[in-house]
């Protein structure tokens, strides 16, 4: 009798492990399937293994899944919530729960979520810069100093344009316009950066903003000058261009450093819109530079009728177009 139970008793057993093995194999087939289908349709570029959607994701994985994550830098939000979000909604017929979430993981932070939008080329450029003003500093130092002392000095000034070696955009004036207008340039790009438009951090897409102000401000001033030919003012306009571009030189001097420090260290003035704050001080530089300019021609004491036409059509006119596109952009 004992005998008998013990032989039903192992029948069940056996019957039970062939069932279970049996279920076995069926999951296995079943996660094989599921595997060979996952591999006809990569995430991009990234094929998960069987079990990879039963686990939280961890620094790692995110890191490949995103081919790269630029850490805070910058204001704006970037493309890793969306990839985030992406790798959250993947479905292949089950949905996984996870029961733990890891507090130590620097990608909880929303603040890691943010695409980087500091970069060394903005670096560079000043690096540049500061080697082209050391050769402006030792090839003309005389002119360096007139133009510094002239902006509040009309003494230094009237100097300045006494040596008849001073052209347009030859010699010492080239080298400062060019310095000028490379920190403008410079402020128009960072503004549509803080504007949003993170993709134009690029330095050639900065090259080319400078190719187009330098040929937009080359153009204006060949118009002053035909107009000037026009009218027999040239001596006028050509008081009125040394005068921008001291003062050009000067604000460029000071407004490069900030740009930096905006540049660099923007993710840290949370609740400000820096944008509008580039915005002002570009319209501020033209401000001061006009103010200068006619104050110029007071002193001069050639503020006639066509003096003052030249004024507010060629020098004022131009920058308040720009300004209504930058606005509007």
């Amino acid at each position: 009798m004992i005998l008998v139970m013990l032989m039903l008793a192992g029948g069940l057993f056996a019957q039970g492990d062939d069932e279970a093995e049996k279920e076995r194999e069926k999951a296995e087939k079943a996660a094989l399937k599921a595997y060979r289908n996952r591999l006809k349709r990569p995430i991009n570029g990234v094929i998960f293994e069987p079990d990879s959607l039963q686990n939280l994701p961890d620094s790692m994985a995110i890191l490949r899944f995103t081919r790269g994550v630029h850490f805070v830098d910058s204001l704006k939000s970037g493309r890793f919530d969306s990839a985030i979000l992406a790798m959250q909604t993947i479905d292949h017929g089950k949905k996984v729960t996870f029961n733990y979430s890891n507090p130590y993981d620097p990608y909880k932070n929303p603040t890691y979520y943010r695409r980087g939008q500091g970069k060394f080329w903005y670096f560079g450029l000043g690096m540049c810069l500061l080697l082209v003003f050391i050769y402006y500093r030792a090839a003309f130092p005389k002119q360096f100093e007139l133009r510094l002392r002239g902006v509040l000095n009309p003494y230094y000034y009237n100097e300045l344009m006494n040596d008849r070696t001073i052209s347009q955009f030859g010699g010492g004036s080239g080298v400062v316009f060019v310095i000028a207008q490379a920190v403008f340039a410079a402020g128009i790009l960072l503004n549509l950066i803080f504007g949003g438009y993170l993709q134009l951090n690029n330095f050639f897409v900065f090259v080319f903003l400078y190719l187009g102000v330098l040929g937009a401000v080359m153009l204006q001033q060949t118009i002053q000058f035909l107009f000037a030919n026009s009218v027999n003012i040239e001596e006028l306009v050509r008081r009125q261009t040394q005068r921008q571009y001291n003062v050009n030189f000067l604000l460029s001097l000071i407004y490069f450093p900030l740009f930096l420090v905006f540049y660099y260290n923007g993710y840290k003035y949370h609740g400000v819109d820096l944008s509008h704050w580039i915005s002002f001080l570009l319209v501020l530089w033209v401000v001061i530079r006009s103010i200068y300019a006619f104050v110029g021609l007071l002193q001069d004491r050639q503020l006639t009728f066509l003096a003052f036409l030249y004024f507010c059509t060629l020098e004022i006119l131009p920058y308040s177009v720009l300004f209504a596109i930058l606005s509007r952009s």
